[in-house]
């Protein structure tokens, strides 16, 4: 008996990883050689940390619900958690630039977007689809 695969293929999500994680660190890059730090090369650095943090993230998103998904996970749904982790780590910089962020700031902020992602997953869950009656 073969066991039932709930996720896409490996390859997809990291030849996706792959890409983001060059473009955020090149931008990075870029960001952090040639530009001044003045508002916009700020806004360039949260841009980029967002996505070099999704690259990062989207593997290990992707082992995580290799473990513990019960029922099938879309690209989709990988990407919006790889997503919310590279915003995560992009609101913890702002939050350190500022000389803010305590280890219970960065526990409070993690847990509710935790939260946040069951919350969205329920809703996904409880929403009816017509398809899903016939299997």
């Amino acid at each position: 008996m073969q066991k039932k695969q709930y996720l896409p293929p490996f390859g997809k999500i990291f030849s996706t990883a792959l890409f983001l994680t060059i473009i955020g660190g090149g931008g990075l890059l870029f960001t952090f050689i040639f530009l001044e730090p003045k508002l916009g090369a700020r806004w360039l650095f949260f841009f980029f940390l967002v996505i070099f943090g999704a690259g990062i993230g989207l593997p290990f998103t992707f082992i995580v619900q290799r473990r513990f998904a019960k029922q099938t996970v879309g690209s989709h749904i990988l990407v919006r958690e790889a997503a919310l982790f590279g915003i995560y780590l992009s609101l913890l910089a702002w939050l350190q630039l500022g000389r803010i962020l305590t280890n219970l700031i960065l526990m409070i902020i993690g847990l509710g977007f935790i939260l946040f992602e069951m919350l969205l997953r329920m809703a996904e869950k409880a929403t009816f689809t017509a398809d899903a009656d016939n299997e």
